[in-house]
């Protein structure tokens, strides 16, 4: 019992960071520092103090927090690519369980309801059985000096070079450290970053040499959810990806549109897309809920704000924003349009209720067709968001959108059986790769529809999908599309490295996120004003 007792504790505290190196072998090596635990009891009982359950129940329940850490830490590299942050990452508890239950039926909640609780008293009762097993062995002399003969010859072996515990690197301890260290230098980068935020080398320029070069054209930033590398470089993926985009290629073409694509690299991975938003926004680097907050006080001037300033209408499309959004003042659009403002009378598709194609029409009917000044729109295009299911039907026929209400009726997309998957393909990077193809789509449409002048369109992915999508070490880069009927706009973009068509070049990013602000100011404003 003590040995299991040993190897139970073990794989439940020394949880790996990534999902696929569960029960592989540093998993499944002794644990040192449950090691140390037992030596504790060991010493305190060769003192006769008896582990009565004053004692086994703390220290179960030091298991469960130091489990629910690791847990943590393997769900965050897992789904967005990082080491958990305990003082960032408790802020996004909301968020995450918004998500969730956006995400779920009214039965998947219920249940959740009850096998939640169930099984943290599962594990409760697991843990202090091995904890109670491993003090009671370790009651008896002989036991002890079995023990500790053990512990030695396993710590012989490791100052010889062999692996005989799970690496300290890797362990809980190693882990605290890291948060504590963190905790500790975040005084001085807020003071750092902020001062850096602070640093705007566009706040002078006089507002009628802003963005003088775009004649006033409307601008759209189109911001697609989880659209990342991993469409390119991901063979899988890029099968069905690849013939889309040259179809949009082609059909924009025929449009009298010019295209040239790059990657950037963004901030982020899986999630927290406010953080890519606003790094887009700010030109600065925002890689954590910290870094955002702090942008909030900083008096630093957005991209939308130099629009403003040139005599643009600026809006922002959030589809998916339910509840109020303060920090909308902060970024300066006139004009915020939430999930309530949308009119939006159809069915929900999972946590992405609303359909980018009807997001596309609507904002053309409502702000468009009815613009006094010029526009610039960003919009958060979110069909493409986890779980990628349901996916919404493409209509043919956009005139009769309307409410959404046609979207009750309409089929949905049946269950992809075509060749072009490939039997080893999961259910969920399927629907992944389908909601790109779907947006893309929908895109393409609109574009070739309902864009008639010479605006500046600008697409790009917020961040690569979770890492459970995309695999290990995939980079954070996202694709760029730049569109436009002028020749003129798009010369800049040529400039920075982004090439011809609709498929850009897979490896480095062309630029980082942050950098783009800066360099659209820059060419596209008049170096004197009038």
């Amino acid at each position: 019992m003590f040995l299991l007792a040993w190897i139970w504790l073990g794989l439940v505290t020394g949880l790996p960071n990534w999902a696929g190196n569960l029960l592989g072998p540093d998993h499944l090596r002794p644990s040192a520092e449950i090691a140390i635990l037992f030596g504790l009891l060991a010493l305190a009982a060769a003192f006769g103090v008896r582990a009565g359950r004053r004692v086994t129940i703390p220290l179960t329940a030091l298991v469960m927090v130091v489990a629910a850490f690791r847990l943590a830490d393997l769900a965050s590299n897992t789904l967005i690519g990082r080491p958990v942050n305990l003082s960032l990452d408790l802020m996004l508890l909301p968020a995450i369980l918004e998500v969730l239950t956006g995400s779920a039926s009214r039965l998947e909640l219920a249940l959740a309801l009850v096998a939640v609780p169930t099984a943290l008293a599962v594990l409760f009762a697991l843990n202090l059985g091995a904890v109670a097993a491993a003090s009671r062995f370790l009651e008896k002399r002989l036991n002890r000096r079995l023990f500790a003969g053990t512990a030695a010859a396993m710590v012989l072996l490791s100052l010889g070079g062999a692996r005989a515990f799970a690496p300290l690197d890797q362990g809980a301890v190693a882990l605290l450290a890291a948060q504590a260290r963190e905790a500790m230098q975040a005084s001085a980068l807020r003071a750092d970053n902020l001062s850096r935020f602070r640093q705007d080398p566009f706040a002078g320029t006089p507002d009628d040499a802003l963005l003088a070069h775009l004649g006033r054209r409307d601008v759209y930033v189109m911001f697609f959810e989880s659209y990342g590398e991993t469409v390119l470089t991901n063979p899988q993926y890029r099968a069905v990806v690849e013939p889309t985009l040259e179809g949009f290629q082609s059909a924009l073409a025929e449009h009298g549109f010019g295209v040239r694509s790059g990657l950037m690299e963004s901030p982020i991975q899986g999630g927290q897309s406010w953080l890519a938003h606003g790094t887009f926004m700010s030109g600065a680097r925002l890689g954590d809920q910290g870094l955002y907050n702090l942008m909030l006080t900083s008096g630093r001037q957005s991209l939308a704000r130099y629009f403003g300033r040139a005599g643009y209408r600026t809006l922002a499309v959030m589809p998916a924003l339910s509840r109020p959004w303060p920090e909308g003042e902060f970024w300066g659009f006139d004009r915020i349009w939430r999930t309530e403002d949308m009119g939006y009378a159809g069915p929900h598709f999972g946590w992405a209720a609303i359909p980018d194609q009807y997001t596309l029409d609507f904002i053309h009917r409502q702000e468009k067709r009815r613009r006094d000044r010029p526009l610039f729109i960003e919009y958060a295009l979110i069909s493409s968001h986890g779980p990628w299911e349901p996916l919404p039907p493409l209509l043919d026929d956009w005139e009769s959108l309307g409410d959404g209400e046609v979207y009750k009726t309409a089929p949905l997309p049946p269950a992809a059986a075509s060749s072009r998957y490939q039997p080893m393909w999961s259910d969920i990077t399927r629907k992944y790769v389908d909601s790109v193809d779907y947006t893309l789509k929908a895109l393409q449409e609109y574009l070739t529809r309902y864009v008639t002048d010479d605006s500046l369109i600008i697409i790009l992915g917020d961040h690569q999908p979770a890492p459970l999508i995309t695999g290990e070490g995939a980079s954070r880069s996202v694709p760029v599309h730049i569109v436009s009927r002028d020749p003129e706009l798009l010369a800049p973009f040529e400039e920075w490295g982004f090439i011809p068509g609709m498929v850009p070049r897979t490896g480095p990013a062309t630029l980082p996120m942050e950098a783009f602000r800066d360099r659209f100011l820059a060419a596209f404003s008049a170096r004197e004003a009038s």
